[in-house]
C-alpha cells in the first residue's frame, strides 16, 4: 500500500507507527511503498514494512535543469531555497544533482526493491491549457542526463537504489509511442533501474474512456504495443482505476481559471493540485479483469495506490480491490 512519512499519512493511526505494522498485518499485504521527503529517515519507521519508496516529484524542472538560477527565479519566485528543493531540487543543475543524490541515499537506507522517480515535467498553467512548449522526447532526453550525472556520484557509477521510472499523463514518458521509451532507455549509462506502470495515469492519456472494461482494454493494447525489452522492463504497478476524461474534456475547453494571474505561486500550485486530483482518480478497480492486466505483466510488486481522506476510506478501496484480484 501507499503511505507517506508526513504527519497526514502517520496521524492516521493513534499510535503511529506500530498502528501501520498493526494494519498491514491485518490487510495481510506485504508492507508499503513510502513516500520520502528530505530529512533524515527517522529511527521510528519501522524498516521492516518498507518495501519500496516513493522519491518526490519536481513537476516543472526542465528550464531550471537547463538554464539555472534565471529560470529557478522566473519560476519560483521569491521562494525558500527549502521550498525550491521539493519544487525542483534547487536553482542550478548542481543543486538538483546534489538532492537527487541525497533522495536515493535515504532511499537505500530501507533497502527497498525499488525507489519511484516520476519521468515528466510540467508547468503549472499547462496542466489546465495542455499548450505544451516542450516534447515527451525533450523531458526524456534531460532526465536521462539529470540520472546520469547523479550516478556518477557514486563510486561505481550506480545508483545505490534501483530507480522505478514511472509514467505519468504530462510530457515524459507515457507509454504512448514505443520508438520514444526505447530511446529513453537507450540514454541510461547505468543498469540499476525498470520501470514502474501507473495504470491510471495511462488511462488520463485517453480521455474517450469511459467505463472500467475500456480501461482495462486500453491498457492492455498500449502495454501490447511496447518493445519486448520495454515490457521486460516492468516490474511494478501502481494499481488503480481513472476515468476522467469527461472532466478533462471541460477542462481544456475551459483553460486557465478565473483570476489565475492574480495568484501568487502557493495559490497557483494548490489550485493545479486540487485539478490534478479530479484528474487522477486513483480509484480501486472493481473488475476481475483486472487480473489481465497482472497476467500481461507480471509485475514483481503491485502497489495498492488511492488518494483518501482518511485510513477508513483507504480501507474501503483497498478491500474492493484486494476482491477484484482475487
Amino acid at each position: 500500500m501507499d503511505f507517506s512519512v508526513y504527519p497526514s499519512d502517520v496521524s492516521r493511526f493513534e499510535n503511529g507507527w506500530k498502528g501501520l505494522e498493526e494494519y498491514v498485518t491485518e490487510k495481510n499485504i506485504d508492507g508499503v511503498e513510502l513516500l520520502i521527503g528530505y530529512d533524515s529517515p527517522s529511527e521510528e519507521i519501522p524498516k521492516g514494512i518498507v518495501k519500496s519508496v516513493h522519491l518526490p516529484f519536481w513537476v516543472t524542472w526542465l528550464d531550471v535543469w537547463r538554464k539555472g538560477e534565471d529560470a529557478a527565479k522566473y519560476y519560483f519566485p521569491n521562494m525558500s531555497a527549502e521550498h525550491l528543493q521539493f519544487c525542483c531540487g534547487g536553482k542550478n543543475a548542481a543543486e538538483m544533482i546534489t538532492s537527487q543524490k541525497k533522495l536515493w541515499e535515504y532511499a537505500a537506507h530501507f533497502q527497498p526493491s525499488h525507489a519511484v522517480i516520476h519521468a515528466a515535467h510540467v508547468e503549472l498553467e499547462h496542466a489546465f491549457t495542455r499548450d505544451f512548449n516542450y516534447k515527451s522526447t525533450e523531458v526524456m532526453k534531460e532526465l536521462a542526463e539529470m540520472l546520469n550525472r547523479t550516478a556518477q556520484e557514486f563510486g561505481d557509477g550506480e545508483p545505490p537504489v534501483t530507480l522505478a521510472i514511472e509514467n505519468l499523463w504530462w510530457p515524459g514518458l507515457d507509454f504512448l509511442f514505443p520508438a520514444e521509451a526505447d530511446d529513453f532507455a537507450s540514454r541510461l549509462d547505468f543498469s540499476n533501474w525498470n520501470l514502474l506502470l501507473d495504470t491510471g495515469h495511462l488511462m488520463n492519456t485517453n480521455i474517450a474512456l469511459r467505463c472500467e472494461d475500456e480501461a482495462i482494454d486500453f491498457v492492455l493494447d498500449r502495454i501490447s504495443r511496447l518493445s519486448k525489452d520495454i515490457q521486460a522492463k516492468i516490474k511494478s504497478l501502481h494499481l488503480n482505476l481513472s476515468l476522467s476524461g469527461e472532466y478533462q474534456t471541460k477542462q481544456v475547453m475551459n483553460g486557465l481559471p478565473t483570476g489565475w494571474s492574480d495568484l501568487n505561486h502557493t495559490e497557483k500550485y494548490t489550485t493545479a493540485r486540487n485539478h490534478v486530483l479530479q484528474i487522477d482518480q486513483h480509484l480501486p478497480f472493481t473488475s476481475k479483469r483486472v487480473k489481465e492486466i497482472i497476467y500481461e505483466i507480471e509485475p514483481e510488486t503491485v502497489i495498492h495506490e488511492f488518494i483518501t481522506k482518511d485510513i477508513k476510506e483507504y480501507s474501503e478501496k483497498l478491500d474492493v480491490q484486494m476482491n477484484a484480484l482475487r
